[in-house]
């Protein structure tokens, strides 16, 4: 297993992606746009899971990104990342996708 490639805290060097985690529910469309692009389940889906179930549903979208790239991580850490950084988690998980998958 490897860990991310993009740090969680190296958001800002990506300051537009981090200004969309910023706005009220860019977390939520970031993280639903990853989720698509690894796992090419649906945008709608991803969303809707990470709004309504807010830190829950959004580890566990983690968790299904960590899957997909065989990270390393657990379910009680992606919680824990998800309610203390929300925002560099969104753009963490964002770039990490865009990186391996290609924009």
């Amino acid at each position: 297993m490897v860990d991310f490639d993009e740090n969680l805290f190296g958001c800002l060097s990506s300051l537009s992606i981090c200004s969309i985690a910023l706005i009220p529910g860019g977390c939520c469309i970031l993280q639903a746009i990853a989720v698509d692009r690894a796992l090419e389940k649906g945008i709608i889906g991803a969303c809707i899971f990470s709004c309504m179930l807010l830190c829950i549903g959004s580890s566990l979208n983690r968790a299904r990104i960590r899957d997909r790239y065989n990270i390393e991580g657990s379910h009680l850490k992606d919680c824990l990342i998800w309610i203390c950084c929300t925002p560099c988690a969104a753009t963490q998980e964002y770039r990490e996708v865009r990186r391996r998958e290609g924009n």
